[in-house]
């Protein structure tokens, strides 16, 4: 009984220096399975079309730490390329005048040259062989983990249109294997994104608006459509206006051939609008919150055309209800009928609007 008991703890013990040996060896990964994670995750953003100036593209220069041996570049290079040809099925061109050197003799110098260091030459090279992109990459290996990062130039303008980083210690591959579920991270992701508030009103106005021979009341139609930003304290869109002369509509036979807003007859005006919401840091809908309203258009009616400049201040009642007041001003416009001047329109444009907001 006592040798057993003497074997038991001996096996428990020598268990106890095995295992956390074994859970090391498997915790320590190979340099290339590391290297194929970090383009696994270049990789995912070609597959995604995250990276932009694919298209006929070179790689120009690769660069590495100290302590990575220099025939690594050409094996990276390689990677790179087959990455791009694999998931982005572009052209990879090899351009090799852009890794040439050349010697010149001054007196008694010898000066070496290369198109790294001439953006002309470099741009002219590239247009000889067809290539609309260089890409560059920089490859840094340190005992933390190994990091590639890269950007696409545009060899006429040396302008970057494209740069990204690839760390090993955050890299997407590296998480699969923890268990990440990246369905969950990426809908979570795109929950924090911008997405556009679009709001439609419909507004019943009256307005006071300058006509021949004095200024007309008028009962308006408006559609107002508006995408809201800077979280909901601004908003700009479009509005339509359909104006009637409120007098023809009672009596269409009294209203005058000059009378553009007579009833049922034809007229749009058209406005790009822009609003402030006086809401403060978050909106509530049991106060009375204000709006300062601006816009600028135009109306359209047979025979006449002309701009309009409006502003207004408006009082938001609840979440669904609006009242606003309006005063704008139309610039001088002539109106004609059957080719002949009636008149000159031009004045103030007053009145009351209420809106219904969905």
């Amino acid at each position: 009984m006592r040798n057993c008991l003497i074997l038991l703890i001996a096996i428990i013990t020598q268990a106890a220096w095995i295992l956390p040996a074994v859970a090391a060896a498997e915790e320590a990964r190979n340099f290339y399975e590391v290297l194929d994670d970090v383009l696994g995750d270049f990789e995912y953003d070609l597959k995604n079309s995250n990276v932009s100036g694919i298209k006929n593209i070179s790689v120009r220069n690769i660069s590495l730490s100290e302590n990575v041996p220099p025939s690594f570049k050409s094996h990276l290079e390689l990677l790179i390329t087959e990455r791009i040809l694999k998931d982005s099925r572009n052209h990879v061109i090899q351009c090799l005048p852009c890794r040439a050197r050349k010697t010149s003799l001054n007196g008694d110098q010898v000066t070496i040259s290369s198109p790294d260091t001439n953006p002309v030459e470099q741009a002219r090279i590239a247009k000889m062989s067809g290539i609309e992109h260089f890409l560059d990459a920089s490859f840094s290996y340190e005992p933390t983990g190994m990091v590639l990062s890269m950007f696409i130039t545009d060899p006429e303008t040396e302008s970057v249109i494209w740069s990204r980083s690839y760390n090993s210690e955050n890299s997407r591959a590296s998480a699969f294997r923890r268990g990440v579920d990246f369905s969950q991270v990426d809908e979570a992701r795109k929950k924090t994104e911008y997405s556009p508030t679009i709001q439609n009103r419909i507004t019943i106005y009256y307005l006071y608006e300058p006509s021949l021979p004095t200024t007309t009341g008028c009962l308006a139609l408006g559609y107002r459509m508006m995408e809201r930003y800077d979280n909901r304290k601004k908003e700009v869109g479009f509005e339509f206006n359909y104006l009637a002369d409120a007098s023809s509509l009672i009596n269409p036979s009294g209203a005058s051939k000059s009378n553009i807003y007579a009833g049922l007859g034809f007229n749009l005006t058209m406005m790009f609008v822009h609003a402030w919401n006086l809401i403060g840091d978050e909106e509530n809908y049991n106060q009375i919150r204000g709006s300062i309203i601006t816009s600028i258009g135009g109306t359209y009616a047979s025979g006449y055309l002309s701009g309009l400049i409006r502003g207004g201040y408006e009082f938001r009642l609840a979440k669904h209800f609006a009242v606003t007041l309006n005063l704008g001003y139309r610039p001088a416009s002539k109106e004609f009928i059957s080719t002949k001047s009636a008149g000159t329109i031009q004045g103030l444009e007053y009145g009351l609007g209420v809106n219904l907001l969905f």
